[in-house]
């Protein structure tokens, strides 16, 4: 579902890749689209000397599948360009909601390290309601959890296929979505959650970025946030 106007955006970021770039890769459907068209483009030598900073696991493994060059920030620590994805989009709140994949943390560092954020969705993404991933130090759940249940609408401890218990970051830390009313969600609330003793981050991106839009009838746009 979707699939195309993911395949179109993903297609459309290739054009603002140049040789020799730095670029931070997000983790997603779409963003394993980017990938296997920017792995052609390098096969086929119309990009050259390019080196990636993946944002989980998963992608580091597609990466390395595909022959992309990893890289890391204690080597590399200037990004040209950061592409992801995105679970929500609000161009009237100047905010994008990321986290379904639960590697929001890294994504931000990335994200927020590039000169420029690309961002790539399909058109089923603008102004969808979807919950606010914030990763939790394991010790302070508890605390976490009940400050986070006083100002959203639905909490809970996200949990994992294949695994028992709660879902663990790529970094060791416990994921809880938090349903927000639409009227509450702001570039503010980014800054409110990350205020909370034993909350390390959370999946509302508030910086600058260009976001790429793919619809199912083949049109893209192109936009600020």
């Amino acid at each position: 579902m979707h699939e195309n106007g993911k395949i179109i955006s993903a297609k459309k970021a290739l054009e603002f890749i140049e040789d020799n770039m730095i670029l931070g890769i997000g983790s997603g459907s779409t963003v394993k689209y980017f990938i296997r068209f920017l792995a052609e483009n390098i096969k086929k030598g119309y990009l050259r000397g390019i080196k990636a900073i993946p944002s989980s696991y998963d992608t580091r493994i597609m990466l390395h599948k595909l022959g992309i060059e990893c890289v890391d920030l204690l080597d590399c620590p200037v990004i040209d360009i950061t592409i992801d994805g995105a679970d929500a989009v609000y161009f009237d709140k100047s905010i994008i909601i990321k986290g379904g994949g639960g590697a929001f943390l890294r994504e931000k560092i990335i994200g927020y390290a590039a000169k420029e954020f690309i961002i790539i969705v399909d058109e089923s993404k603008v102004g969808r309601r979807f919950p606010v991933p914030v990763e939790v130090l394991p010790f302070g759940l508890g605390y976490a959890v009940k400050k986070l249940g006083e100002i959203g609408e639905e909490i809970r401890v996200r949990e994992c296929k294949g695994k028992l218990g709660p879902c663990i970051s790529d970094n060791g830390n416990i994921i809880v979505d938090v349903l927000f009313d639409e009227s509450m969600l702001s570039p503010g609330l980014e800054k409110k959650l990350n205020m909370i003793p034993g909350v390390l981050e959370n999946g509302i991106f508030t910086r600058d970025a260009k976001i790429i839009v793919g619809s199912e009838d083949g049109n893209v746009t192109v936009s600020n946030l």
